[in-house]
């Protein structure tokens, strides 16, 4: 009886424990879009011999998103539109780029249009995603600097490794 006790004991303090834990918010694992605030302002800079615009919108209703602009003298390049959800305690990036006449831009049929990416890290004004979907970078990350310097990172599809370092438009 006395062992029965004794294991009772020890298995309510370890339960109490573990609840406790849970409850403190010490283990919790949701991500939120309203951690990305930092993300929000206007930025460029240079890419590929022209300049790449972007600008994100503040946290709203479970979501935060950009519009980005690339363009080449008198050329708009493409426009993208990034739309960061909240998906079952973490996030979800979407992007698709359309060419200059705003039609998708179809980059081949075997890959989707929509490039969907799963979160793989967040930290203090960082941010970085996995491609799942066909034809999606392998990666992609962005960072924000404290001299507001902004940071964005690519692995494409096919391996190649891009850097774009954008700054606040005045």
């Amino acid at each position: 009886m006395n062992k029965l006790l004794t294991t009772i004991t020890i298995l309510s303090l370890f339960l109490a424990l573990e609840f406790s834990a849970g409850v403190s918010g010490e283990e919790s694992s949701t991500t939120s879009v309203d951690q990305l605030e930092w993300l929000t302002g206007q930025r460029e800079g240079s890419h590929d011999g022209g300049t790449l615009e972007q600008t994100w919108l503040p946290p709203r209703s479970g979501t935060i998103t950009a519009l980005v602009r690339s363009t080449k003298e008198s050329d708009t390049r493409f426009v993208e539109i990034i739309h960061v959800k909240e998906i079952n305690g973490s996030l979800e990036l979407n992007l698709q780029i359309f060419n200059n006449s705003l039609e998708p831009e179809n980059i081949s049929a075997t890959y989707s249009r929509i490039h969907k990416f799963e979160l793989t890290e967040v930290g203090d004004r960082y941010l970085a995603f996995k491609g799942v979907s066909d034809g999606a970078h392998r990666s992609l990350s962005y960072q924000r600097s404290e001299g507001d310097l902004f940071s964005i990172h690519i692995e494409t599809n096919v391996g190649e490794r891009i850097e774009i370092k954008l700054a606040p438009i005045m």
